[in-house]
């Protein structure tokens, strides 16, 4: 017996589903993709980032969103939500609803281990392809540890891997540094995975 084939959505049709539902659910190509909720490290986390970017940022053109702001992908074949996005100067909106971001110059995703390897892979190109990101920030749950890609002039990406308390962690486009302490401050880290035996 066949199985039914399930019609692809355009991206109206998608917006029109997601801002009348419950739950989020992502968009790639046609179709929509449930998201996992998250963890308390997750939330603090998230959280912790929201409020000391904010508190920098606060006097100046900065914006700083939550993870109820979508991305838009250039081309609306994907929609996506970061954790944490945001930036400097005068936001530019899909349409008047004003719940699709065009113009992020970072985002910030807190990595669980149901999502770590389609944040690292499939949702971090798809990141990459957004012209206006400087920043993606990959922030780990087991230790103090944040992986940051950085747009180079010439659009090749840097990587650079900051860990430990007493680092710090600028952002280009924000024009900000903030210790990792600050970011990790009260989050009880979840234990780190066991090392892979040898045989």
């Amino acid at each position: 017996m066949s199985q039914a084939i399930r019609p692809l959505l355009t991206a109206d049709e998608y917006l029109a589903v997601e801002r009348t539902a419950e739950t989020k659910s992502e968009y790639h190509d046609g179709q929509m993709f449930a998201m996992a909720g998250g963890t308390a490290a997750h939330a603090e986390l998230a959280a912790n980032f929201i409020g000391e970017l904010r508190a920098l940022t606060k006097r100046g053109p900065c914006r700083i969103y939550s993870s109820d702001m979508r991305i838009a992908i250039p081309g609306d074949r994907s929609f996506v939500y970061p954790d944490v996005s945001g930036l400097c100067g005068e936001p530019q909106f899909r349409d008047d609803t004003r719940d699709v971001l065009l113009n992020p110059s970072f985002v910030v995703e807190v990595l669980s281990p149901s999502t770590e390897a389609y944040d690292r892979g499939r949702k971090l190109a798809i990141y990459m392809l957004v012209p206006s990101i400087v920043e993606i920030v990959l922030v780990s749950q087991d230790q103090v540890r944040v992986d940051k890609y950085t747009r180079q002039p010439e659009g090749i990406w840097r990587f650079d891997v900051i860990a430990g308390r007493e680092a710090r962690a600028r952002f280009e486009s924000l024009g900000c540094e903030i210790a990792l302490a600050d970011f990790f401050d009260g989050v009880e880290l979840a234990p780190l995975p066991p090392a892979p035996a040898r045989s």
